[in-house]
Parts: C-alpha cells; structure tokens; sequence
C-alpha cells in the first residue's frame, strides 16, 4: 500500500513537471530530464572527481565539463582548481596526457573569461602537441583578453611554427582585440601567397577590423602598413532629405 502511495505521488509530481498540454513525446523527454536531475552527482563527488589525478581521465574530463556549466563552477576558487589540471597535465609526458581532459578544462577556463589565467592558456598553445588542444587555446584566447596572449598568437600564426591551418587561422581572428603595430606586420606576413587560404581570409577580415579600411586582399596591398601613418578617412557629409509635402521644396 505504501509502495503505491509513493508511486502515485511521483507519477503526480512528474506530471506536474512535464505539463498535460503537450505530445507524449514532449512528455517522455520532460520525464528522463525530470528522473536524472535526482541522479546526477553532487556537486561535492564533480569535485573530488575532477580534481582527484587517480581518477579515470573520462570521469574526470566530465567532472569539469558538469562543474564549468554552474556559475558557482566558474567562481575563482574553481578556476584556479582547472588551471592546477591544465599545468600537471603539461608537465607528463607526452603519451601520458589526455587531451580531452585538456581540452575540457580549457573549456572551463574560457567561460570564466578572467585574464589571470592567460599564462596557462598560451603555455598549452606554446608546448601541446595536440593540434585540437592548440586550437582550443586560441579560441580560448579570442574571448580571455590581454596582452600576454599577443607574443604567442603572432608566433603560432606563422607556418614555419604553427602546421596546423586550422590553428594560424584562429590566431589571425584571435589578434582582432589588439591594435598594435606588431600585430598588423604579423597579419600582412599572414596574407603571403604561399599562405593557405583559410589563414589568408582571416588575416585579411583582422586587417581591415584593425586598420578601418580595406586596401585589398593581396599581401602587396598591404605590405609596409603602419598604423600611425594610415590615410585619413574620408567624412562623407550628411545630406538631408527634402520633404514632397513642403510647398517651399518644390521649386529645388
């Protein structure tokens, strides 16, 4: 009796959560997200898993998947948590690093946004041989900001470092936050017709974001740039437009 007392009161509450108006599909999907939200791990045993380096690296990966996707997970305390995984993860060697979990945590890093943790980022960019980890970096730091990033994504964008198109690419998208003389250099050696097109068409956008104007698409349209002698722009006037209904219009 009990027993159906209890199963009644949760076909109650799950109907409640799912909502009587909709398909039973809609219904079933409510339903499985309705179940495992009491099934998911605590947030104590995401902790102990993701930063616990005898654990399975899967489980581990997920644990700072799951934490980074709470704002309590992206608190300072937890950041400072994935740049320790990040760096010990560096320091193996290269067969003993995981690159998922790598990646994860460079995840994480990017959603908190906070340019303490730049370092880290541009170390991972700088040593890993994983052309995905690499990649993550950048895009890690296309949206972590600051200036420690500059020297490292100028030297990957360049393909006598950087054999990954992929990975140059980004770096020419990354250098769009920074306007600095250094930078442009870095992106007109970016268009040289021995460049792929990928990294050519980015370095070209980032130019013309950078500089304001669009001199064109080739490396010769832009060799010798330097910001502090770039041609003024030209102010078009405003012309305003003369009213049909006004008489003293008519006669121009």
């Amino acid at each position: 009796m009990r027993m159906f007392v209890k199963t009644s009161l949760l076909s109650v509450m799950i109907l409640c959560a799912c909502g009587c108006d909709g398909k039973l599909e809609d219904a079933g999907i409510k339903t499985k997200k309705f179940v495992s939200s009491f099934s998911d791990p605590h947030p104590r045993e995401l902790t102990q898993h993701a930063f616990d380096d005898t654990v399975d690296p899967d489980l581990r990966r997920q644990a700072v998947i799951s934490l980074s996707s709470n704002d309590w997970g992206l608190t300072e305390t937890y950041l400072d948590g994935y740049d320790v995984i990040l760096r010990a993860e560096m320091r193996k060697s290269e067969e003993r690093r995981d690159t998922a979990l790598m990646s994860a945590t460079i995840g994480a890093l990017n959603k908190g946004g906070d340019p303490k943790y730049i370092p880290v980022l541009v170390l991972a960019l700088r040593l890993s041989k994983s052309p995905q980890v690499r990649w993550d970096a950048v895009i890690a730091l296309d949206n972590v900001v600051g200036d420690k990033a500059i020297e490292q994504l100028c030297k990957s964008s360049d393909m006598s470092v950087e054999k990954s198109t992929d990975v140059r690419a980004a770096c020419c998208t990354a250098l769009r936050h920074y306007v600095r003389q250094d930078v442009i250099d870095t992106l007109v050696r970016c268009l040289a017709p021995e460049e792929e097109f990928g990294v050519r068409y980015a370095a070209h956008k980032t130019l013309v974001k950078l500089c304001g104007r669009d001199f064109g698409t080739e490396y010769t349209d832009w060799a010798g740039t330097k910001l502090d002698k770039l041609p003024a722009l030209e102010v078009k006037k405003e012309t305003k437009s003369k009213s049909m209904w006004n008489p003293l219009n008519w006669f121009g």
